[in-house]
């Protein structure tokens, strides 16, 4: 059975992140459904099939893990590698409530793959039937955990190795390194019937309570037990909401729900961000950036496509017009 701890506003079945408790076992989890959030940024960029895969548990990853970090800020997940995809940057960024109560809170999305499609496909092509998708497309490497709690805040960072065959491995890793945290992840991600990507996910983290550990072992692998007996259509129906999902993976325990997180995909870029960082070039050099009297800056993240003329930024207006650098 499922009851709110404070009665909050009616949750959206996607793109959210639903904070719970199971109070057998002292289980807490974050319960990560992304539906539209996630295809934007997917389909943003021409991404091979299982390159989109990788980023989108990334994506998956990094919001339900936010809430072991207990902070009020940005969380991003970097790998770094040798591999054809030698870049993959998840970030999760949690907005300042406005008021406690019925309105739930808000955090931003984004994510980025940096890839040769060509090399990724060349890779999977040659690579040994053992060999997973990430050890294939990412290669060794390392996996980055940063957290910001704002701009007086003390700045974390952690690092491992990417270990294992998935991304959930890898921090899996990271936990059992850790003597704070005692939490496992189950991701699922993949493609609607129209085509659009989609996906879920759950991390549940034990709340230790002295003097019980021998119970207390047996309720948490009987938790992990439920988690990893559920199964990827439930993660992925769009028709199942959040508290529906709990009872189903919990059936047989009270889960107390708080008020989720509604999530939405935004980059952090802007043309004012851009036109600042133009700026801080020496005119010199943002002459030779003129190409058809045009400066053209694509965003990364978002791949939008930052247009300026050259008296935009202060430099003559015939500059570059008779010029293809």
């Amino acid at each position: 059975m499922t009851k709110s701890a404070r009665q909050p506003g009616a949750a959206l079945a996607e793109d959210l992140v639903q904070p719970f408790q199971v109070d057998r076992g002292d289980v807490r989890g974050r319960l990560v459904r992304l539906s539209a959030s996630i295809d934007q940024i997917l389909a943003s960029h021409a991404y091979p099939e299982p390159v989109a895969n990788l980023l989108g548990e990334l994506l998956v990853v990094a919001a339900a893990t936010a809430g072991a970090f207990k902070f009020h800020g940005s969380l991003s997940l970097q790998t770094s590698s040798d591999g054809p995809v030698p870049l993959m940057i998840a970030e999760y960024r949690a907005q300042p409530e406005e008021s406690r109560g019925a309105m739930p809170g808000r955090a931003r999305l984004r994510g980025y793959a940096r890839c040769d499609a060509g090399k990724v496909m060349e890779a999977l092509a040659a690579a040994s039937p053992s060999a997973s998708v990430m050890e294939t497309v990412l290669g060794k490497g390392s996996l980055a955990f940063n957290v910001e709690s704002g701009p007086s805040a003390e700045h974390y960072q952690g690092i491992i190795a990417i270990v294992g065959p998935t991304i959930v491995e890898s921090v899996h890793d990271y936990f059992r390194r850790s003597e704070q945290i005692d939490a496992a992840l189950r991701v699922d991600v993949g493609r609607a019937p129209n085509g659009q990507w989609q996906a879920g996910g759950v991390l549940l983290q034990r709340m230790p309570r002295p003097g019980l550990a021998e119970r207390s072992d047996d309720d948490w692998r009987r938790a992990l037990a439920l988690v990893g007996s559920s199964g990827r259509a439930d993660f992925l129906n769009p028709g199942l909401d959040p508290r529906g999902m709990l009872q189903r993976m919990f059936p047989e325990d009270d889960v107390r729900v708080f008020d989720p997180v509604s999530v939405e995909a935004q980059c952090r870029c802007s043309r004012d961000r851009v036109d600042s960082v133009l700026r801080s070039f020496p005119p010199e050099e943002i002459a030779e950036m003129v190409v058809d009297g045009e400066i053209t800056v694509t965003c990364e993240f978002c791949n939008h496509r930052y247009l300026f003329l050259p008296q935009d930024l202060g430099l003559p207006k015939q500059l570059g017009l008779n010029e293809t650098h």
